[in-house]
């Protein structure tokens, strides 16, 4: 599928005025994959982390220059991918995640001033609707924060909330799977790392065709200005490792006679007052 040219035109302008907001809150600007096109569905998150990927922001800065994108770097965002592309999406079908406020910031920060700063990030997230999202697309709140914040009058358009991939989102994902436990461990058994890893490889590639210099499994250093992008075996390992976690704190729950499905689903990381919404 080609990208239409005056689509990608419109969407760099607004880019640009996405990352003078970011500069003016202090902030790094992290960009999203992008786009060919309006999108059929358009998930709606909270602000990128600093942390895992940068450390500081003139290293988040540099890393950025060299290509690195949102929602393409952990277990946890092709986590995502998977579910759009395997329960949402039909063939030919676009999707487009991005954030309410698009600025690169700590975790321990993220909090302050949420809302003042969502304010100033809404109307460039009404504009990215506007040119993002097709007049009939679904939009998903993810996570409460989201949720929450769109509840207002002047949203534009309907939205479903769903639960945070967030790993700290997990007693709200409990709460789902009690009393359908059996009807869990079936779907559960549904979907392997495999399959995770299959689309993230797919996303990865998707998005690395105008890059300079991606490297797989690696980090870059000195004058390549080349980033990090997970190889298959990088994202196996997080995924095993998370499941292994899940494991281990399902087993310590069975013995001590707490509830053994408390920490089921609990695999990613962010948004700790989520709220469980089945998306319909």
């Amino acid at each position: 599928m080609r990208i239409d040219g005056g689509f990608h035109t419109a969407y760099r302008k607004l880019e640009e005025r996405m990352k003078a907001r970011a500069e003016a809150d202090g902030d790094v600007f992290l960009p999203n994959p992008e786009l060919l096109g309006p999108a059929h569905y358009v998930l709606i998150c909270m602000e990128p982390s600093l942390g895992r990927w940068a450390r500081t922001a003139d290293q988040a800065r540099s890393t950025v220059e060299a290509g690195f994108r949102n929602f393409l770097f952990s277990i946890e965002d092709f986590i995502l991918h998977f579910c759009v592309r395997r329960y949402l999406c039909e063939s030919e079908q676009r999707y487009h995640i991005t954030d309410l406020s698009k600025g690169a910031m700590l975790v321990n920060r993220a909090g302050r001033e949420r809302i003042e700063r969502y304010n100033r990030w809404y109307p460039l997230l009404l504009e990215e609707l506007d040119l993002c999202a097709t007049a009939s697309a679904g939009i998903v709140a993810v996570g409460n924060v989201v949720s929450q914040y769109l509840t207002r009058p002047d949203f534009p358009r309907p939205f479903t909330p769903v639960i945070h991939y967030s790993s700290l989102a997990g007693p709200a994902r409990s709460a789902g799977v009690a009393g359908r436990e059996d009807s869990f461990q079936a779907f559960r058994g549904s979907v392997s790392l495999e399959d995770v890893v299959a689309t993230a490889e797919e996303a990865l590639k998707g998005s690395t065709r105008a890059l300079r210099n991606p490297r797989r499994g690696v980090v870059a250093t000195g004058e390549e200005s080349a980033y990090y992008l997970p190889s298959a075996t990088d994202l196996q390992l997080q995924g095993k490792v998370r499941i292994d976690a899940i494991v281990r704190s399902s087993c310590t729950r069975c013995e001590s006679g707490k509830n053994p499905h408390e920490r089921i689903v609990a695999i990613p990381e962010t948004d700790a007052d989520a709220t469980v919404q089945p998306l319909s």
